[in-house]
């Protein structure tokens, strides 16, 4: 026993030490986060208001110049809630980064990773599950970039259905200016555990398919990009063997010029049903405009805010948005961080 607990001493000596010799790495991230939606389509989304603050904490250590270990906590306060209201997520990750490959595995940020259409992830995911625990490889080059992942949502329990999300997205460059943008993912939820009555397996799944224009060289504005082409999904819920398809036309341009700036997009076709997606594409006619602001923009600190008008199905509904990020230390950089969605 008492060789045991020697050998154990040792072993954790000789760890902290390692781990001290290397290089710490830290990273705080603040967000501040104001989505009003004054909807009276509660078929589609709820209307609500959500506010709140989350602060992301990490500590970990550098191993070399590529590689690095981080662990710590994201936790999310709603205002007005109790402070135990939202159970923290858990960061947990190893990753390995070279110019041209990024590697995480374990439970990591989101936030800079992916950078999917809303509606086939919605922009509250960043609020309210803001981790992908599972795995992220991406891939980049002068051809573009493609990455796979995995997102493990729950292990089957009584009260808890086994579920996952796991895709692909990229971008192929064919000019300069033009691009071929592809997004795609798979989510699956089982039974509970106990065959319970009533109870169901669903598959569903989303794609997006998008011919995008760069056009801010030519037109000197800050950002000026249009994207053309099709969102698609299919929906299961066995034991029914039908597999249901839905699929339409999707525009967006976005256009910013010093510190204001338009986000106007327009989807008409299936009424999608994107089990992770905004709800409001779920009219098969729905179109949004956003007049945003960046209040501020510096190395530390990104901000926006917008009031957003959404046309579903002829009528118009409007929320208010706010975000405003505050970043501190660095462990892995994230490819997309600053691009409209």
């Amino acid at each position: 026993m008492r060789k045991s607990l020697f050998f154990l001493l040792i072993t954790l000596s000789l760890s902290t030490t390692t781990i001290v010799g290397q290089r710490l790495n830290y990273a705080v991230e603040f967000n501040q986060f104001l989505d009003n939606r004054e909807y009276s389509c509660d078929y589609y989304e709820i209307p609500q208001t959500m506010l709140g603050a989350r602060l992301n904490a990490m500590l970990g250590a550098k191993i070399d110049s590529m590689q690095g270990f981080m662990a710590g906590a994201n936790y999310l306060y709603e205002y007005g809630d109790r402070i135990n209201g939202n159970t923290p997520t858990v960061n947990l990750f190893y990753y390995y980064q070279k110019p041209e490959l990024t590697v995480i595995f374990g439970s990591f940020p989101r936030r800079g990773l992916l950078n999917y259409p809303v509606a086939l992830l919605s922009d509250t995911l960043d609020n309210y599950r803001p981790n992908i625990q599972g795995a992220y490889i991406e891939k980049r080059g002068k051809w573009g970039c493609e990455n796979v992942w995995c997102d493990w949502i729950g292990r089957q329990r009584a009260d808890v259905k086994e579920s996952f999300l796991a895709g692909l997205s990229g971008k192929l460059n064919i000019t300069s200016a033009i691009s071929l943008d592809h997004y795609f993912y798979m989510f699956h939820k089982a039974l509970y555990s106990g065959n319970l009555p009533n109870d169901f397996i669903r598959d569903n799944g989303a794609f997006s398919i998008l011919a995008s224009v760069d056009l801010t060289k030519p037109t000197h504005l800050d950002l000026l990009s249009v994207h053309i082409g099709t969102i698609g999904c299919y929906d299961r819920q066995r034991p029914d063997p039908t597999l249901h398809f839905y699929m339409g036309l999707f525009t967006q341009v976005h256009a910013y010029y010093k510190n204001f700036g338009i986000d106007a997009s327009y989807y008409k076709g299936g009424r999608l049903r994107i089990a992770n997606g905004d709800g409001l594409y779920r009219s098969g006619n729905y179109g949004r405009i956003d007049l945003a602001y960046i209040p501020i923009e510096n190395k530390y600190v990104t901000s926006r805010v917008a009031l957003c008008f959404h046309d579903v199905e002829g009528q118009w509904q409007n929320s208010q948005m706010l975000s405003l990020i505050f970043k501190l230390g660095a462990y892995y950089k994230g490819y997309h961080e600053n691009h409209p969605k």
